[in-house]
């Protein structure tokens, strides 16, 4: 078995943790492979092979990725088209998209027996198209699509479901998320908390000047069509899964829909996304607090 490790070089303990999975991955007789750039803390290591990252994943059949949200997201953008299938373990803060902890690496032994489950997590598609209509961009993600201005400054948001429009919007912002982004920005936005293994598309308007905007669920079939309209200097943006924010020029739509591409997700430690929800999001409340 081929295994890939990407890891956020400054994140905390991830160089350690990088160097624990890298042994339990040898000690359980599977072939380990990392990017260059981490040969100053795996040096030490001469079964480790070396191979870009982007070159390494297409023939691997797992890729760890070590670090917080924000790493696991930007590992899965890679992993997504591959044979690889993703396995997450948290060295961040709150590490949702992460099915392990780093007092479980020992776990890792399971890939070698099949003894884990596979979590198959739908994603968004995104098309930019201008004003005739031609594609200027195609978006991919995990977690979500988000427009919004800068500043916090209010933009006029209009929606349509297949060309038919469902509302205009006076808001920050319009979130489009998957299941698993239902627990990202969507829920500090307001959004409902959806089962990642669901397919469906979720729209949470950001600070809406309305008492009537609430979320929506649309099928993973809706094709979905996204303009705006400022008043002032056109500075509206588009940021998917977190990435650097790119420019949504006036004038074009942006069109979501569930991607026919999916993500399959381990879960070695036998945690479901009701535990992960319990421990990582209500513990507070549960301690009382705040």
């Amino acid at each position: 078995m081929n295994v890939v490790v990407f890891h956020h070089l400054q994140r905390g303990c991830a160089a350690e943790v990088a160097q624990k999975v890298c042994r339990a991955l040898c000690r359980n007789g599977m072939t380990v492979w990392a990017d260059p750039a981490s040969r100053p803390i795996l040096q030490s290591m001469s079964f480790v092979q070396y191979a870009p990252f982007l070159e390494a994943v297409q023939t691997a059949d797992v890729a760890i990725a070590i670090g917080g949200d924000g790493t696991i997201l930007h590992c899965a953008r890679h992993v997504v088209g591959t044979p690889a299938k993703l396995l997450g373990i948290n060295t961040g803060r709150l590490g949702f998209l992460a099915s392990m902890e780093p007092d479980q690496i020992g776990e890792v032994a399971r890939l070698q027996t099949g003894d884990f489950r596979v979590s198959k997590r739908m994603l968004l598609e995104g098309r930019l198209l201008d004003e005739k209509g031609v594609c200027k961009q195609t978006l991919l993600a995990l977690n979500d699509i988000v427009i919004s201005r800068n500043y916090s400054r209010v933009a006029e948001f209009t929606v349509s479901r297949n060309h038919v429009v469902l509302g205009e919007y006076r808001a920050d912002g319009v979130i489009f998320s998957t299941p698993t982004g239902s627990t990202a920005y969507a829920l500090s936005a307001g959004g409902p908390i959806i089962e990642p293994e669901f397919s469906c598309i979720e729209m949470t308007v950001i600070c809406p000047h309305s008492l009537s905007a609430r979320p929506i669920l649309f099928s993973p079939h809706s094709q979905l069509q996204i303009g705006c309209h400022v008043r002032e200097d056109h500075d509206v943006y588009f940021c998917v899964d977190g990435e650097k924010p790119a420019l949504f020029p006036a004038g074009h739509t942006l069109h979501i829909s569930g991607s026919e591409q999916t993500l399959d997700i381990l879960d070695l430690s036998g945690n479901t996304f009701f535990d992960s929800l319990s421990r990582k999001l209500m513990q507070s409340l549960k301690d009382g607090r705040l």
